[in-house]
């Protein structure tokens, strides 16, 4: 019983340095000694973010490139864009801006026919 009871209070006092350490440890961190400020969150308004605009999905023929476009509505521009595609064995090779929409372009490695989509967020 007394074995249970000296280890018990080395390992309070081992828990009690670590505490300690750790402690002046993120004082130290900080510079100044202060409390770095928690981070806070920024929502973006909808403006900034953008719904995507998708356009027509398009045909591409197993072994074949693929090209898909997209276009703002009148008086925005393209901020930011990508596509999609409806199967594995279709691969976006190119994938950008190009006068008031987005253009991706695809090649398809497989045999049957896949689909490929461009979207565009616009602001």
């Amino acid at each position: 019983m007394a074995i249970r009871g000296k280890a018990a209070g080395l390992v309070a006092a081992i828990v009690a340095v670590v505490g300690l350490a750790t402690a002046a440890s993120a004082a130290s961190e900080s510079g100044s000694g202060t409390p770095k400020p928690a981070p806070r969150a920024v929502k973006a308004s909808a403006a900034q973010a953008g719904a995507p605009v998708f356009g027509t999905s398009v045909s591409v023929g197993g072994g074949s490139n693929g090209s898909a476009y997209v276009y703002c509505p009148a008086g925005t521009a393209p901020t930011g864009g990508g596509g999609q595609t409806s199967g594995w064995d279709i691969f976006l090779t190119d994938s950008y801006a190009s006068g008031d929409g987005w253009v991706v372009r695809g090649r398809n490695t497989g045999a049957a026919a896949q689909s490929l989509t461009a979207f565009v967020l616009c602001q």
